[in-house]
Protein backbone atom coordinates (compact mmCIF):
# COMPACT_ATOMS: atom_id res chain seq x y z
CA UNK A 1 0.00 0.00 0.00
CA UNK A 2 2.82 2.41 0.90
CA UNK A 3 4.68 1.67 -2.35
CA UNK A 4 1.51 2.32 -4.37
CA UNK A 5 0.99 5.58 -2.50
CA UNK A 6 4.55 6.71 -3.28
CA UNK A 7 4.09 5.88 -7.00
CA UNK A 8 1.15 8.30 -7.34
CA UNK A 9 3.18 11.56 -7.56
CA UNK A 10 5.52 10.10 -10.18
CA UNK A 11 2.56 8.72 -12.13
CA UNK A 12 0.72 12.07 -12.12
CA UNK A 13 3.77 13.86 -13.55
CA UNK A 14 4.24 11.17 -16.17
CA UNK A 15 0.59 11.57 -17.20
CA UNK A 16 1.09 15.34 -17.39
CA UNK A 17 3.99 14.77 -19.76
CA UNK A 18 2.04 12.23 -21.88
CA UNK A 19 -1.19 14.28 -22.10
CA UNK A 20 0.79 17.31 -23.28
CA UNK A 21 2.71 15.13 -25.76
CA UNK A 22 -0.53 13.59 -27.09
CA UNK A 23 -2.02 17.09 -27.39
CA UNK A 24 0.90 18.02 -29.64
CA UNK A 25 1.12 14.80 -31.71
CA UNK A 26 -2.43 13.47 -32.09
CA UNK A 27 -5.97 14.52 -32.79
CA UNK A 28 -8.74 15.03 -30.19
CA UNK A 29 -6.78 17.90 -28.72
CA UNK A 30 -9.69 18.99 -26.52
CA UNK A 31 -9.76 15.52 -24.93
CA UNK A 32 -6.06 15.56 -23.99
CA UNK A 33 -6.28 19.15 -22.78
CA UNK A 34 -9.38 18.31 -20.72
CA UNK A 35 -7.67 15.31 -19.15
CA UNK A 36 -4.62 17.44 -18.30
CA UNK A 37 -6.77 20.16 -16.67
CA UNK A 38 -8.82 17.56 -14.77
CA UNK A 39 -5.68 15.91 -13.41
CA UNK A 40 -4.29 19.31 -12.41
CA UNK A 41 -7.48 20.19 -10.49
CA UNK A 42 -7.52 16.81 -8.75
CA UNK A 43 -3.93 17.31 -7.60
CA UNK A 44 -4.58 20.82 -6.23
CA UNK A 45 -7.75 19.74 -4.39
CA UNK A 46 -6.00 16.63 -3.07
CA UNK A 47 -3.10 18.66 -1.66
CA UNK A 48 -5.42 21.18 -0.02
CA UNK A 49 -7.39 18.35 1.56
CA UNK A 50 -4.21 16.62 2.78
CA UNK A 51 -2.83 19.77 4.42
CA UNK A 52 -6.15 20.75 6.04
CA UNK A 53 -6.83 17.25 7.42
CA UNK A 54 -3.33 16.30 8.54
CA UNK A 55 -2.55 16.86 12.22
CA UNK A 56 0.67 18.85 11.93
CA UNK A 57 2.78 19.03 15.07
CA UNK A 58 5.43 21.56 14.12
CA UNK A 59 7.31 24.49 15.60
CA UNK A 60 4.57 27.09 15.26
CA UNK A 61 1.37 27.82 13.38
CA UNK A 62 3.08 29.80 10.61
CA UNK A 63 5.60 27.03 10.02
CA UNK A 64 2.85 24.38 9.95
CA UNK A 65 1.06 26.28 7.16
CA UNK A 66 3.93 27.67 5.09
CA UNK A 67 6.12 24.59 4.73
CA UNK A 68 3.40 22.22 3.37
CA UNK A 69 2.10 25.10 1.23
CA UNK A 70 5.58 25.71 -0.21
CA UNK A 71 5.94 21.99 -0.90
CA UNK A 72 2.55 22.02 -2.66
CA UNK A 73 3.57 24.96 -4.90
CA UNK A 74 6.84 23.21 -5.74
CA UNK A 75 4.99 20.01 -6.64
CA UNK A 76 2.40 21.81 -8.79
CA UNK A 77 5.18 23.79 -10.50
CA UNK A 78 7.01 20.56 -11.40
CA UNK A 79 3.70 19.14 -12.70
CA UNK A 80 3.32 22.11 -15.05
CA UNK A 81 6.98 21.88 -16.12
CA UNK A 82 6.33 18.26 -17.15
CA UNK A 83 3.40 19.49 -19.24
CA UNK A 84 5.50 22.13 -20.99
CA UNK A 85 8.22 19.54 -21.54
CA UNK A 86 5.64 17.26 -23.20
CA UNK A 87 4.63 20.10 -25.56
CA UNK A 88 8.25 20.80 -26.46
CA UNK A 89 9.43 17.16 -26.56
CA UNK A 90 11.31 16.21 -29.73
CA UNK A 91 12.25 12.55 -30.27
CA UNK A 92 15.14 13.57 -32.51
CA UNK A 93 16.93 15.39 -29.70
CA UNK A 94 19.00 13.05 -27.53
CA UNK A 95 18.96 15.31 -24.46
CA UNK A 96 15.14 15.36 -24.59
CA UNK A 97 15.09 11.57 -24.38
CA UNK A 98 17.64 11.63 -21.55
CA UNK A 99 15.40 13.99 -19.56
CA UNK A 100 12.37 11.67 -19.64
CA UNK A 101 13.43 9.61 -16.54
CA UNK A 102 13.57 12.84 -14.51
CA UNK A 103 9.84 13.23 -15.14
CA UNK A 104 9.41 10.32 -12.69
CA UNK A 105 12.41 10.84 -10.37
CA UNK A 106 12.06 14.57 -9.55
CA UNK A 107 8.40 14.53 -8.42
CA UNK A 108 9.09 11.46 -6.30
CA UNK A 109 11.65 13.36 -4.20
CA UNK A 110 9.47 16.46 -4.09
CA UNK A 111 6.68 14.30 -2.69
CA UNK A 112 9.07 12.95 -0.05
CA UNK A 113 9.80 16.54 0.98
CA UNK A 114 6.07 17.22 1.20
CA UNK A 115 5.52 14.19 3.44
CA UNK A 116 8.42 15.26 5.64
CA UNK A 117 6.93 18.75 6.01
CA UNK A 118 3.71 17.20 7.32
CA UNK A 119 5.28 14.72 9.75
CA UNK A 120 8.10 16.83 11.20
CA UNK A 121 7.75 18.09 14.78
CA UNK A 122 9.99 19.86 17.32
CA UNK A 123 12.22 17.55 19.34
CA UNK A 124 12.62 17.86 23.10
CA UNK A 125 12.25 21.03 25.15
CA UNK A 126 14.36 24.11 25.89
CA UNK A 127 13.82 26.32 28.93
CA UNK A 128 15.80 29.50 29.72
CA UNK A 129 15.14 31.22 33.03
CA UNK A 130 16.90 33.37 35.65
CA UNK A 131 18.66 31.65 38.52
CA UNK A 132 16.88 31.58 41.86
CA UNK A 133 18.43 33.08 44.98
CA UNK A 134 19.15 29.70 46.58
CA UNK A 135 21.17 28.71 43.48
CA UNK A 136 23.15 31.95 43.57
CA UNK A 137 23.85 31.45 47.27
CA UNK A 138 25.31 27.98 46.58
CA UNK A 139 27.73 28.97 43.83
CA UNK A 140 30.86 28.40 45.97
CA UNK A 141 32.56 31.01 43.75
CA UNK A 142 32.13 28.79 40.67
CA UNK A 143 31.73 30.29 37.20
CA UNK A 144 29.15 27.74 36.11
CA UNK A 145 27.86 24.25 36.79
CA UNK A 146 26.24 21.84 34.37
CA UNK A 147 25.04 18.26 34.55
CA UNK A 148 23.27 15.57 32.58
CA UNK A 149 20.81 13.25 34.36
CA UNK A 150 20.09 10.14 32.34
CA UNK A 151 17.39 7.67 33.28
CA UNK A 152 15.31 4.84 31.92
CA UNK A 153 11.57 5.38 31.35
CA UNK A 154 10.65 4.53 34.96
CA UNK A 155 13.55 6.30 36.65
CA UNK A 156 14.84 3.02 38.11
CA UNK A 157 18.38 3.41 36.80
CA UNK A 158 19.57 7.02 36.91
CA UNK A 159 23.06 8.40 36.34
CA UNK A 160 24.22 12.01 36.69
CA UNK A 161 27.40 13.52 35.25
CA UNK A 162 28.26 16.98 36.65
CA UNK A 163 30.89 19.58 35.80
CA UNK A 164 31.90 22.76 37.60
CA UNK A 165 34.49 25.39 36.68
CA UNK A 166 36.14 27.50 39.34
CA UNK A 167 39.25 29.69 39.00
CA UNK A 168 39.98 28.24 35.50
CA UNK A 169 39.87 24.69 36.93
CA UNK A 170 37.24 22.19 35.85
CA UNK A 171 35.90 19.59 38.27
CA UNK A 172 33.93 16.41 37.58
CA UNK A 173 31.44 14.44 39.67
CA UNK A 174 29.45 11.27 38.97
CA UNK A 175 26.45 9.98 40.96
CA UNK A 176 24.24 6.94 40.55
CA UNK A 177 20.70 6.46 41.84
CA UNK A 178 18.60 3.32 41.90
CA UNK A 179 14.81 3.24 42.44
CA UNK A 180 14.93 6.82 43.70
CA UNK A 181 13.90 9.13 40.88
CA UNK A 182 10.22 8.38 40.41
CA UNK A 183 7.71 11.02 41.44
CA UNK A 184 4.00 11.61 40.96
CA UNK A 185 2.31 14.61 39.39
CA UNK A 186 -1.07 14.94 41.12
CA UNK A 187 -2.33 17.54 38.66
CA UNK A 188 -1.57 15.37 35.63
CA UNK A 189 -2.19 12.06 37.46
CA UNK A 190 0.92 10.40 36.09
CA UNK A 191 4.35 9.19 37.16
CA UNK A 192 7.18 11.58 36.39
CA UNK A 193 10.96 11.44 36.41
CA UNK A 194 12.75 13.70 38.89
CA UNK A 195 16.15 14.85 37.60
CA UNK A 196 19.10 16.38 39.35
CA UNK A 197 20.92 13.59 41.13
CA UNK A 198 22.02 13.68 44.76
CA UNK A 199 24.80 15.37 46.69
CA UNK A 200 26.75 12.10 46.84
CA UNK A 201 30.02 11.76 45.00
CA UNK A 202 33.22 13.78 45.16
CA UNK A 203 34.41 16.56 42.89
CA UNK A 204 37.52 15.49 40.97
CA UNK A 205 39.92 17.92 39.29
CA UNK A 206 40.23 17.29 35.53
CA UNK A 207 43.32 17.64 33.37
CA UNK A 208 43.69 20.39 30.78
CA UNK A 209 42.79 18.17 27.80
CA UNK A 210 39.46 17.07 29.27
CA UNK A 211 38.78 20.61 30.50
CA UNK A 212 38.86 21.82 26.88
CA UNK A 213 36.22 19.22 25.97
CA UNK A 214 34.02 20.37 28.86
CA UNK A 215 34.24 24.02 27.81
CA UNK A 216 33.28 23.08 24.23
CA UNK A 217 30.37 21.11 25.67
CA UNK A 218 29.21 24.19 27.57
CA UNK A 219 29.33 26.21 24.37
CA UNK A 220 27.28 23.53 22.57
CA UNK A 221 24.61 23.70 25.29
CA UNK A 222 24.49 27.50 25.09
CA UNK A 223 24.17 27.45 21.29
CA UNK A 224 21.70 24.56 21.11
CA UNK A 225 18.48 25.36 19.27
CA UNK A 226 15.48 23.11 18.96
CA UNK A 227 15.84 20.43 16.30
CA UNK A 228 13.17 18.78 14.18
CA UNK A 229 12.40 15.09 14.02
CA UNK A 230 9.92 12.80 12.29
CA UNK A 231 10.33 9.99 14.83
CA UNK A 232 7.85 9.56 17.70
CA UNK A 233 9.42 7.30 20.34
CA UNK A 234 6.90 6.88 23.14
CA UNK A 235 9.08 4.94 25.57
CA UNK A 236 12.75 4.60 26.42
CA UNK A 237 15.61 6.53 27.97
CA UNK A 238 15.31 10.22 28.79
CA UNK A 239 17.98 12.81 29.55
CA UNK A 240 17.90 16.21 31.19
CA UNK A 241 20.71 18.73 30.73
CA UNK A 242 20.99 21.74 33.04
CA UNK A 243 23.48 24.59 32.72
CA UNK A 244 23.68 27.07 35.62
CA UNK A 245 25.70 30.09 34.56
CA UNK A 246 26.47 31.91 37.82
CA UNK A 247 28.11 34.88 36.08
CA UNK A 248 25.12 35.55 33.83
CA UNK A 249 22.68 34.43 36.56
CA UNK A 250 20.79 32.24 34.09
CA UNK A 251 19.77 28.62 33.89
CA UNK A 252 19.20 26.60 30.72
CA UNK A 253 17.36 23.28 30.76
CA UNK A 254 17.34 20.86 27.84
CA UNK A 255 15.05 17.83 27.77
CA UNK A 256 16.15 15.01 25.44
CA UNK A 257 13.82 12.00 25.08
CA UNK A 258 15.44 9.15 23.14
CA UNK A 259 17.96 11.30 21.28
CA UNK A 260 19.64 8.30 19.63
CA UNK A 261 16.34 6.85 18.40
CA UNK A 262 14.96 10.23 17.30
CA UNK A 263 17.98 10.86 15.03
CA UNK A 264 18.70 14.41 16.21
CA UNK A 265 22.39 15.08 15.69
CA UNK A 266 23.08 18.04 18.01
CA UNK A 267 21.18 16.59 20.99
CA UNK A 268 22.84 13.22 20.46
CA UNK A 269 26.29 14.86 20.35
CA UNK A 270 25.71 16.68 23.66
CA UNK A 271 24.39 13.49 25.26
CA UNK A 272 27.28 11.35 24.00
CA UNK A 273 29.86 13.89 25.20
CA UNK A 274 28.45 13.72 28.72
CA UNK A 275 28.29 9.92 28.55
CA UNK A 276 31.95 9.70 27.50
CA UNK A 277 32.89 10.83 31.04
CA UNK A 278 30.81 8.13 32.75
CA UNK A 279 32.83 5.38 34.44
CA UNK A 280 32.23 1.72 33.45
CA UNK A 281 29.01 0.31 34.89
CA UNK A 282 30.78 -2.37 36.94
CA UNK A 283 32.51 0.36 38.96
CA UNK A 284 29.30 1.67 40.52
CA UNK A 285 26.88 -1.30 40.47
CA UNK A 286 26.99 -5.06 40.04
CA UNK A 287 23.38 -5.20 38.76
CA UNK A 288 22.36 -5.24 35.13
CA UNK A 289 19.55 -3.04 33.81
CA UNK A 290 17.14 -5.98 34.03
CA UNK A 291 18.18 -6.74 37.62
CA UNK A 292 17.66 -3.10 38.59
CA UNK A 293 14.17 -3.08 37.04
CA UNK A 294 13.30 -6.27 38.93
CA UNK A 295 14.61 -4.88 42.21
CA UNK A 296 12.66 -1.64 41.82
CA UNK A 297 9.42 -3.36 40.84
CA UNK A 298 8.06 -4.11 44.32
CA UNK A 299 8.82 -0.68 45.81
CA UNK A 300 7.12 0.93 42.86
CA UNK A 301 3.97 -1.14 43.38
CA UNK A 302 3.83 -0.02 47.00
CA UNK A 303 4.48 3.53 45.88
CA UNK A 304 1.67 3.51 43.31
CA UNK A 305 -0.68 1.91 45.82
CA UNK A 306 0.06 4.67 48.31
CA UNK A 307 -0.63 7.21 45.56
CA UNK A 308 -4.05 5.70 44.91
CA UNK A 309 -4.91 5.82 48.62
CA UNK A 310 -3.66 9.39 48.93
CA UNK A 311 -5.74 10.40 45.92
CA UNK A 312 -8.80 8.75 47.47
CA UNK A 313 -8.16 10.53 50.76
CA UNK A 314 -7.69 13.82 48.92
CA UNK A 315 -11.00 13.33 47.07
CA UNK A 316 -12.77 12.44 50.31
CA UNK A 317 -11.36 15.53 52.01
CA UNK A 318 -12.58 17.71 49.14
CA UNK A 319 -16.06 16.20 49.40
CA UNK A 320 -16.12 16.85 53.15
CA UNK A 321 -15.05 20.43 52.50
CA UNK A 322 -17.88 20.89 49.98
CA UNK A 323 -20.42 19.48 52.46
CA UNK A 324 -19.12 21.82 55.19
CA UNK A 325 -19.52 24.77 52.84
CA UNK A 326 -23.10 23.74 52.04
CA UNK A 327 -23.94 23.37 55.75
CA UNK A 328 -22.43 26.76 56.49
CA UNK A 329 -24.43 28.34 53.66
CA UNK A 330 -27.69 26.79 54.88
CA UNK A 331 -26.94 27.94 58.42
CA UNK A 332 -26.41 31.52 57.26
CA UNK A 333 -29.68 31.45 55.36
CA UNK A 334 -31.58 30.20 58.42
CA UNK A 335 -30.05 32.94 60.58
CA UNK A 336 -31.10 35.61 58.06
CA UNK A 337 -34.72 34.37 58.25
Amino acid sequence: MLVQFMILPALSHLLSFLFALFYKKFRLKKLWLGLWITLFCVLVCGYIWAVSNFDCDVVDHLFSIMLPFAAMLLYIFSFMVCGFFGRAFNTRKIWHRLCVPFVVIVPFFIFLFFCWSLMVHPYGEISDEPLEQNDLAATQDADYEMFLSESDAWGDDSKTVSFREKNDSVFFKFTYNMCANTGYDYDESKLTIQFGGTSDGKWILMDSEKSVVVRKLKKSIEDYSQELSTDDVLDGDVSSVVLKDYKRKTRRRLYFPNAKLSHVYDAMTIEKTFESFMPPRETYTTLSYRDVAKKCNDPRNVFVESIVHSRQNKTAAEQVKILDQKDSLELNKSEEK
